[in-house]
């Protein structure tokens, strides 16, 4: 009789290290947008609204001279120029957030030139409109940038802030879209796991069950909603309404709850790998902006990836005064209808073996 302990098989020490490079490759992934991100082609307006003025020496466009030099450097590829024609051009690109910052050359700019070489006062300055609450780390980035740019000219130099940021948040103003995101995240994707759990699909009353994982969901984006919104402003000195953050974190939540519970429907707990590349591939694109994400992340991953759009989201009803419907809010209700589409279609999915043994 043969009593020697049995020898560990091959697939035993395999599957540890398989592991490990698993969460490696992971790893790397969720570093790699962080790792590998390069400022370029960020987005400033340049406004000359100034109407010159004549002279016995001839016509002053001193406003044109300005432009020309301020827009002749792009801070070797950093900034995308964008020449607007008027303020009304400059205030619909600051409210749509199409530009991080302006440049805006005032009306009596030449005229002020003169009257300031005749010792008639001053001036007028050139006003940089900072954008900030588009995105915190580009502000802070322009700054240096355009210290550089007006750096050896007499230039006079006002500066006014768009979506300003409160001074009172400092460095958790930067964190405070990553934490409504990460919070609804989270919340979503356990609940999500639950309700799978709880109501799997099972030989008979399949639509019935699917109906039900539908229902629970709503409900349950509902309350993540209102608890995930209220605990945020609750516990941070925000101007954001209760009654704006409450239903687009629901929808976000109902977005991610249905991709979980479809996934897992349709293919077993190898679902999870939706949510897990969700995670792992989007949070680069949540916390960066995409003019600093590599070229992967900017055409593969930015224009679907849900945690970009409840980041975006979040800034826009933490600093932009935006409602509960904004600019990320019809990407997070695309997401859900492919959710919704997932969980209803797997009905027709074939059984796994363990749970029809279970049904």
């Amino acid at each position: 009789m043969n009593t020697s302990a049995p020898q560990p098989s091959r697939l035993r020490w395999i599957k540890p290290f398989a592991v490990l490079l698993a969460a490696l490759g992971m790893g790397a992934l969720l570093m790699a947008p962080m790792v590998g991100m390069e400022p370029r082609d960020l987005p400033i307006a340049l406004v000359n609204l100034d109407e010159g003025v004549s002279t016995a020496q001839g016509r002053l466009d001193a406003g044109a001279q300005v432009v020309d030099a301020i827009g002749g450097d792009d801070a070797d590829g950093m900034i995308a120029w964008q020449a607007l024609s008027d303020q009304a051009a400059l205030d619909q690109a600051l409210e749509d957030n199409d530009v991080y910052a302006a440049f805006v050359v005032p009306a009596d700019f030449s005229a002020s030139q003169i009257a300031a070489t005749l010792g008639q006062g001053e001036a007028s300055p050139v006003t940089l409109v900072v954008n900030e609450g588009k995105n915190l780390m580009v502000t802070n980035l322009l700054s240096g940038q355009i210290a550089a740019l007006t750096a050896g000219s007499d230039l006079a130099l006002a500066t006014q802030a768009h979506h300003e940021v409160p001074d009172s948040l400092a460095l958790l103003a930067s964190f405070l879209p990553m934490v409504f995101m990460i919070l609804a995240y989270i919340s979503s994707y356990a609940t999500g796991i639950v309700i799978r759990s709880t109501f799997p699909l099972g030989a008979t009353g399949r639509v019935r069950t699917m109906a039900t994982q539908l229902a629970v969901a709503a409900l349950a984006a509902i309350a993540i909603g209102i608890a995930g919104s209220a605990i945020l402003t609750a516990m941070v000195d925000v101007d954001m309404s209760v009654l704006d953050a409450a239903p687009f974190m629901a929808i976000a939540s109902f977005a991610l709850m249905t991709l979980v519970i479809g996934s897992v429907n349709w293919i077993g707990m190898a679902g999870m790998a939706v949510p897990v590349a969700i995670l792992v591939l989007g949070l680069g694109t949540a916390n960066l902006p995409f003019e600093f994400l590599p070229g992967f992340w900017q055409d593969l991953v930015y224009p679907w990836n849900p945690l970009r759009l409840l980041a975006e989201g979040a800034r826009a009803l933490l600093f932009q005064g935006a409602g509960w419907w904004n600019a990320a809010t019809p990407g997070l209700v695309a997401t859900a209808v492919v959710g919704v589409g997932l969980v209803t279609t797997s009905v027709l999915a074939r059984r796994r073996t363990r749970e029809a043994a279970a049904a």
